[in-house]
């Protein structure tokens, strides 16, 4: 197989070739280098490699893989990683000038857990600073670019994992979702990214930007792989506050039971101001759904709510500043622009607002557990992931009422605190991808996999390539 083969083979097909002895990790890892080498230059999706430790995991997951002693199909694949991750002895600096030089001696848990497996960290990803944004237009380490169209956008703030996994530089990567900063590149970018249930994965040694919305998740090509990256990473971690005991779950068992007979939900006031060709990729969606058996109905969990997307606007940006109020106060030229002023902007947040905010939030998670939940009127609720595509690098991320339009979709499913998960469903006239969004009751996971598992079956989306 060519270089390019390679980079663009899934988690669960390499995985399958190594246990077969068709390929080895060190054979895979080097061309994903390889791969880097000659298009990161374009994409900038890297902050920096770990080419010394990569190798290094990888030829001991070659000798494993030789004895029969590989530790699961993530043995011997390269993942990237967010930079807001905790690496061992590797500088994580959350996309800003502050942590510019920032050491941390232990890795964060999900990185660990990869580790575990046998996976291999090949580098660290370029983020929107602080996590607080949309593009990943990095002013301290420069703009990651979509490979899908170099001018334009991978969205953020996991925009590095995005267009990493788009432009074949890693078959899986780590990002962090508290507004949509999973499914918002993986849309992007025509890859898929899930965002689990809140307390699933464990978030200690990842940078918080928001306690009560940050969510820690998979991407990768497809939801099989993030399936097989999920298994690894669930589970209790003591260092996580949040973190709920469950009982150990296979999250590839059900991925093949299909979408027959299942009610899936769409909300009209949330399809409603999308674009007309991010419509049209729904609508089509929709109808391979229904052709494979899947029943369409639609609900409006907050009819009668008024604005109530809004009423949770404080929250994140309350946190948020609250986070970062040390930086802000020692050393606020550490932090551009416009980010210092947002988090600035946060700090003067009235508590009486926060309070009131996280309460509705509350009562939305409830409404939405009750459509969706154990005896609910339906099994998942779809939407377009994002109402338009990408913008260009030059649009100002912040300008009028673009960032709540762009994350309008997915920030409700992280108020909610439900699984939700985009995958790859056409693209536009110019080439940039639209996102399928799919989102499930609290701890029910495997089923928003196994819908979308099913679709990516039924179509090909995501094994299509950007012309790099």
């Amino acid at each position: 197989m060519s270089v390019t083969d390679l980079a663009y083979l899934s988690i669960a097909e390499a995985s399958a070739r190594i246990e077969a002895g068709a390929l080895t990790p060190t054979g895979l890892v080097e061309a994903i280098f390889a791969r880097i080498a000659e298009v990161d230059g374009q994409v900038r999706a890297y902050v920096r490699l770990m080419h010394g430790s990569a190798l290094a995991e990888a030829q001991a997951a070659t000798r494993r893989a030789a004895d029969g002693r590989r530790r699961g199909p993530l043995d011997g694949i390269p993942i990237a990683v967010k930079d807001i991750f905790d690496t061992a002895g590797v500088v994580t600096s959350g996309g800003t000038g502050a942590y510019r030089d920032r050491v941390p001696d232990e890795d964060a848990t999900a990185v660990r857990l990869l580790r575990e497996a046998g996976a291999v960290i090949i580098g660290k990803t370029n983020t929107h600073e602080l996590a607080l944004g949309g593009t990943t237009n990095n002013v301290h380490f420069g703009a990651t670019h979509n490979p899908w169209r170099l001018s334009h956008v991978p969205g953020g703030s996991s925009g590095g994992s995005g267009a990493a996994l788009a432009a074949g530089e890693a078959l899986g990567a780590l990002g962090s979702d508290t507004g949509g900063s999973v499914r918002i590149p993986a849309s992007f970018c025509n890859v898929t990214g899930f965002k689990p249930t809140y307390g699933l994965v464990g978030r200690a040694g990842v940078m918080p930007l928001s306690h009560t919305l940050d969510h820690v998740g998979p991407m990768a090509r497809t939801a099989e792989d993030c399936a097989l990256m999920l298994n690894v990473l669930a589970g209790h971690d003591p260092r996580d506050h949040d973190s709920e005991a469950r009982p150990p779950q296979d999250f590839t068992a059900d991925l093949g039971d299909g979408v027959q007979g299942l009610r899936l939900a769409v909300m009209p006031s949330l399809v409603e101001g999308c674009d007309a060709e991010t419509v049209a990729a729904f609508e089509h969606a929709l109808a391979t759904l229904a052709g494979m058996g899947a029943h369409i109905t639609t609900c409006e969990p907050m009819a009668g709510a008024g604005d109530w997307r809004a009423i949770m606007d404080p929250i994140i940006v309350a946190e948020g500043a609250t986070v970062s109020e040390a930086i802000l106060r020692r050393r606020p030229e550490t932090v551009g622009e416009p980010v210092r002023t947002r988090i600035l902007t946060g700090l003067d947040a009235s508590v009486h607002d926060y309070i009131r905010a996280v309460e509705w939030r509350k009562e939305v998670e409830a409404r939405f557990e009750r459509v969706l939940g154990e005896g609910g009127a339906v099994d998942a609720i779809v939407l377009p992931t994002a109402p338009r595509t990408a913008e260009p690098i030059g649009d100002d991320p912040w300008a009028e009422a673009s960032p709540a339009l762009k994350f309008r979709n997915t920030r409700v499913f992280d108020n909610t605190r439900q699984p939700s998960i985009s995958v790859p469903c056409g693209f536009d006239a110019d080439g940039l991808p639209i996102g399928l969004m799919i989102s499930t009751a609290r701890w029910h996971d495997a089923l928003a996999l196994r819908i979308a598992h099913a679709f990516q079956q039924a179509t090909g989306f995501h094994a299509q390539r950007p012309p790099l």
